[in-house]
């Protein structure tokens, strides 16, 4: 906590940091919407909301918020370690990358778009599984957004290099 909060302070002095991401936040917010109305036929942006619930709405605004944060800490980690080469640059995009993963997944967990994505992949039956817990694939989804966001913070606070 104590990390997350000096990172916070570092990052956010400068106020650029906080449009980032807020920005951000939107942007994530927008894409985790769409990818679902844009990977399955027929689906529409009415369709996706009505079959959303508060739960599934604060679920995904939480996600947005964090990984908004994250990209901030991330460009900010990445601007300070530039004198550090290719390597450091290379390693700020992991957390950004699993965060987008993870949003996109959670998203597209509603029944229409699992079942075309698992039944590309063989796994149809797992479809019906995702669809009935997607506010809890969007937690799961959450935690593993904290866990990036835990070494992004380690990052732009200089307590890890290679975090």
């Amino acid at each position: 906590m104590r990390t997350m909060l000096r990172a916070s302070v570092s990052v956010f002095r400068n106020p650029s940091y906080g449009i980032i991401s807020a920005g951000g936040a939107l942007v994530f917010f927008g894409v985790y919407l769409l990818v679902p109305v844009w990977l399955v036929p027929g689906n529409t942006l009415a369709f996706e909301l009505s079959r959303m619930t508060v739960l599934n709405y604060a679920l995904l605004v939480t996600l947005a918020l964090m990984t908004g944060v994250l990209l901030s800490f991330e460009l900010f980690a990445f601007r300070r370690s530039r004198t550090q080469g290719l390597r450091a640059a290379g390693e700020s995009g992991i957390g950004l990358i699993a965060s987008l993963t993870g949003g996109v997944l959670a998203a597209a967990s509603c029944g229409c778009g699992i079942g075309i994505l698992l039944g590309v992949l063989g796994l149809g039956g797992g479809a019906l599984f995702v669809a009935a817990n997607q506010s809890g694939i969007i937690a799961v989804m959450l935690v593993i957004v904290a866990i990036g966001l835990y070494f992004s913070a380690r990052r732009a606070a200089g307590l890890c290099v290679t975090c």
